[in-house]
């Protein structure tokens, strides 16, 4: 009679262990976006969030410090007013005064608004705002190199070719020698346009400079004109 009775136990024990749930491993968690090159994860909210909230604001004769409490309270972003800085590059936060009146505006853009005409920028370091002048925001010179060989080929213009029906006895003339058309006469040709088109008011900066060695220019300025530098020598003919 034991033997009847455990067998029936055994099978609904056998049962309730293959209904269970079976347990796999815990499911990975979505991998986070990684940041743009050069900001880090903590500068890279501060400038999403600079693009994405956008603000209705209405000021008028604000100082520096009541349009940064503003912004601060409707962002959550912790700025910071580098006003040392400032006044150590010619900018006098005190007497700046901003009036706006507008809706529906980016923070990013609102911050350009405020600052119009004056001499301010702005940096991201770490996960602070920073209000400064904007030959500091610019950062650091530092040094690249653009080879130009390529915009310094002469390009030979061939004549295309006669297809006119000329009889046996028609002696042809000898063809013109193709015309040499040159680019750009040379490196230092080019680096005088690039001082003219590109980083406007800083090369005469400390630390900023442009120097020719055969095909190349070396460059020694911020990296936001590094950008316009390439591409301005991206779009030149060639």
């Amino acid at each position: 009679m034991r033997r009847l009775l455990v067998l029936p136990l055994l099978l609904t024990a056998l049962a309730s262990a293959e209904d269970a749930p079976k347990k796999g491993p815990a499911p990975k968690p979505a991998a986070k976006a990684a940041p743009a090159a050069g900001r880090t994860e903590k500068a890279e909210s501060i400038v999403n969030l600079l693009q994405s909230r956008r603000l209705t604001v209405k000021l008028e004769k604000a100082t520096v410090d009541e349009f940064v409490d503003h912004l601060r309270a409707a962002t959550g972003i912790n700025i910071f007013v580098h006003k040392a800085r400032m006044t150590k590059d010619g900018v006098d936060p005190e007497g700046i005064r901003i009036d706006l009146d507008v809706k529906d505006v980016a923070a990013g853009d609102l911050l350009k608004l405020a600052f119009a005409g004056q001499e301010v920028g702005f940096r991201v370091q770490g996960n602070i705002l920073i209000v400064t002048s904007r030959k500091d925001a610019r950062g650091t010179p530092v040094l690249r190199v653009y080879g130009v060989a390529h915009l310094l080929v002469p390009i030979r213009d061939f004549p295309g070719q006669d297809m006119n029906v000329y009889p046996s006895n028609y002696e042809r003339p000898e063809p013109p020698e193709p015309e040499v058309v040159q680019t750009y006469e040379s490196s230092e040709q080019l680096a005088e346009l690039v001082r003219t088109y590109t980083g406007e008011g800083t090369w005469e900066d400390e630390g900023v400079r442009i120097t020719v060695f055969r095909n190349h220019l070396f460059v020694r300025t911020y990296p936001a004109v590094h950008g316009e530098i390439q591409r301005f020598l991206d779009e030149l003919p060639h």
